[in-house]
């Protein structure tokens, strides 16, 4: 008669070590946005401050420093989560609500702090690993929503669950994230490599990767939830 109590008790303690979790990581995250948010200023002030586009010319040295800071960016958040949770689902879901509050409040921050950007329709550099990704800030907001609703879900799934997306979950990750970069290349290349100015975005390619990342997500948690703790 006391199993039931027992397994109570281990699921509130559970829920209560996760509810911990999941703050600290929020404002690790939200630090870490602060940091990159603080560089950009700093680069932006290097190269002098004004439109992002056309887009100013780097010294190379300073270019190869940041794509490996960038680099060291997705170490860092790869870290914590393995470090926050147990089991390969949770690990997932941390990975993402990380990245998710990550690029959400470097945006904020910088918004506080330089006064950009002033709306979610202005245009960013968004990365540079393999080549230099142009996008809306809405984009990225859209993907940070996805990503925080996928962590919910993640992160509540059993301790035991490993990361078993499956040949499809796979594909359509792959696919998923091959054209949402793709469509961000693109936008770069359709404005003469950095040389314009960032009008039109397109759109259908950008949808279609959302799409299967969904899917990729959702089968991935399927797998996950089919784990019996």
């Amino acid at each position: 008669m006391e199993e039931p109590a027992n397994d109570e008790a281990n699921s509130c303690r559970d829920d209560g070590e996760m509810r911990r979790n999941v703050v600290f990581l929020c404002v690790f995250a939200a630090a870490m946005a602060f940091v990159e948010a603080a560089v950009v200023m700093y680069l932006r002030a290097l190269i002098g401050v004004g439109p992002l586009f056309p887009m100013k010319d780097l010294p190379p040295a300073i270019v190869t420093v940041e794509i490996a800071r960038e680099a060291a960016t997705l170490v860092m958040l790869l870290c914590a989560a393995s470090l926050a949770v147990r089991g390969g689902a949770r690990r997932l879901g941390a990975f993402l609500l990380l990245f998710s509050v990550w690029d959400a409040f470097y945006y904020l921050w910088l918004h506080a702090a330089a006064g950009w950007p002033s709306g979610v329709t202005d245009w960013d550099i968004l990365f540079l690993i393999p080549l230099p990704w142009v996008g809306p800030v809405w984009s990225v907001l859209l993907l940070c929503a996805g990503m925080l609703a996928f962590s919910v879900l993640f992160l509540r799934a059993p301790e035991n669950a490993p990361f078993t997306p499956g040949w499809s979950g796979w594909a359509s990750g792959v696919a998923g994230c091959g054209a949402i970069i793709a469509t961000y290349i693109l936008e770069w290349k359709k404005i003469g490599y950095g040389k314009g100015v960032p009008s039109g975005f397109s759109l259908p390619p950008f949808l279609l990767g959302v799409l299967l990342l969904i899917a990729s997500g959702w089968i991935t948690y399927r797998n996950a939830r089919s784990i019996r703790r």
